[in-house]
């Protein structure tokens, strides 16, 4: 197997006397989706937020195509092509979407107005609403902003943090067949995602979390088709 894209070994996150993380290791390969579950709680948007640079690990190595990042600063790593969208979307209420969209490739330059088009060719949607305040759309148009103001920094690797949280079924369904697109581009992507079930169902490996420690691994389809992991780590039946 060809040397992973993306890895972390030893992961300790500690968040004052609390140790959120602790001993993790886990392995990303090019082009692939990876994908976190467990409870809330479990750890995992922490490692997220330590791969992309928002927590610095009290112990433990990040590397990214070979390189140690582990103390880098965030903005470094989006130059680098790894790009976050975090939990809750984080978008700027008060700005519009075109604006929004703008600052996703402040580091592109002369590439910046194409990956907007590009942007707005693949979600229509953002494209008539581009002069409108991003607070004024729905949870779903605004998880859709999210993921395109992250695909315009054009990564290598794609972080999504909960996509799918507070959205109705239906946008969920949408929202996974954007992932299945962005990995279809060939896009590598890490996905931490309450609806264990459908993370699994797209991914080819899953790491499965539990209070800070990963309690099983192996290609998604395999842990989706293990009940006893389904009933005991993820809740669910």
């Amino acid at each position: 197997m060809s040397e992973p894209i993306l890895s972390a070994e030893g992961l300790h996150i500690s968040y004052g006397h609390v140790d959120a993380v602790r001993g993790v290791s886990l392995e990303v390969q090019t082009g692939s989706l990876v994908t976190l579950v467990g409870a809330n709680g479990a750890g995992k948007t922490s490692i997220l937020n330590a791969i992309s640079g928002l927590v610095r690990p009290r112990a433990g190595v990040i590397r990214f195509k070979g390189e140690d990042i582990t103390k880098w600063p965030s903005h470094r790593m989006v130059k680098a092509g790894l790009v976050q969208v975090p939990e809750g979307r984080e978008i700027l209420a008060a700005l519009t979407v075109a604006e929004n969209l703008s600052l996703g490739g402040w580091h592109r330059g002369k590439t910046l107005r194409r990956n907007v088009d590009r942007m707005y060719e693949r979600f229509p949607v953002l494209k008539e609403r581009q002069k409108l305040q991003a607070g004024a759309l729905s949870g779903g148009e605004q998880q859709m902003l999210a993921i395109a103001r992250a695909l315009i920094a054009e990564p290598e690797v794609l972080l999504l943090d909960e996509p799918s949280m507070g959205l109705a079924p239906k946008i969920v369904d949408e929202v996974f067949a954007v992932i299945d697109q962005i990995r279809q581009t060939g896009t590598t992507v890490v996905l931490v995602e309450q609806n264990a079930r459908r993370a699994l169902a797209a991914a080819d490996y899953g790491y499965v979390m539990e209070t800070g420690e990963i309690s099983h691994s192996g290609p998604g389809r395999e842990l989706l088709a293990d009940e006893k992991i389904i009933e005991a780590y993820l809740g669910l039946s």
